[in-house]
């Protein structure tokens, strides 16, 4: 049952070839969270709950994930992510990502600067950017998780995805809870194993690494230092090339900061949209 105050409402809504599933939850100041490529919108249901009785939280499943599809056609994920706004009548909002959700979210802060109020980057990506790291740096076996998706070995890549973003690389993989790195590696799986249609999902051009100086929203950047070298570097790019910009450096946590740190990530975003609101 909602609490008092508190508005929800799920549904669909039709994209150009495809179908984006979306929940919101309370009321106030919009509040977008954009999920990663390692799972769907449930990721981030702890920092939903905890702040829908501030703000308005908007989530949806990416197109191929969770309840969302889509056809073979080129779109653009941020381009979702604003026709969402659109459909719910939001003008501009507070925009979350974690991991390839968080390029999403910096592709629409440069798409669509008027929207987006800040920008908060939870081990996210920057289209475009590869750090300048060398193999002792960047250990990670990027050619083997290659090879086993152009294998569909659905299992195996599944556990090394786990490795690398939930246990961290070089990490025991006991180092998390057991129900959280079955959980994050359940969804990988079945995203894997249901071998829906991808589509054709199109960069923004220009890419987001060459134009990060055009950013005028402030920025939080938050890293997890038991992540891999090249999420944490690029994290590190990002908010030493941004000018309004801010990170913060999570202790004892991997990839997957909202889950591994769920108080303090929902903490962090509370006082930084406080800090801007809209």
């Amino acid at each position: 049952m909602d609490q008092p105050g508190r508005r929800s409402a799920t549904g669909f809504l039709a994209v150009d070839g495809g179908n984006l599933y979306y929940e919101v939850e309370g009321a106030g100041e919009a509040l977008v969270l954009i999920h990663g490529f390692l799972g769907n919108l449930r990721m981030w249901d702890f920092q939903a709950q905890a702040l829908a009785g501030s703000y308005r939280v908007i989530r949806c499943d990416m197109r191929g994930f969770g309840r969302s599809t889509t056809e073979h056609v080129e779109f653009a994920y941020w381009a979702d992510v604003a026709a969402l706004l659109d459909h719910l009548g939001v003008d501009r909002a507070h925009i979350v990502g974690q991991s390839y959700g968080g390029s999403i979210a910096l592709d629409l802060a440069l798409a669509r600067p008027a929207r987006v109020a800040t920008l908060t980057s939870v081990a996210g990506g920057i289209g475009g950017y590869r750090p300048d790291l060398d193999r002792e740096e960047d250990s990670v076996p990027w050619d083997d998780m290659d090879r086993l998706w152009d294998d569909k070995n659905w299992g195996e890549l599944a556990e090394l995805e786990t490795q690398v973003w939930v246990d961290g690389w070089g990490q025991p993989t006991t180092r998390v809870g057991r129900t959280l790195r079955n959980s994050v590696k359940g969804a990988v799986l079945s995203t894997y194993q249901a071998e829906n249609e991808e589509g054709l999902p199109q960069a923004l051009e220009p890419r987001a690494a060459d134009r990060l100086r055009e950013l005028t929203v402030p920025v939080l950047v938050m890293i997890g230092a038991l992540d891999e070298a090249r999420s944490r570097a690029t994290g590190a790019h990002l908010a030493a090339t941004v000018p309004d910009s801010r990170s913060v450096e999570v202790a004892d946590v991997a990839h997957m900061i909202q889950l591994e740190a769920p108080e303090r990530v929902s903490e962090e975003l509370r006082h930084f949209i406080q800090d801007h609101p809209l």
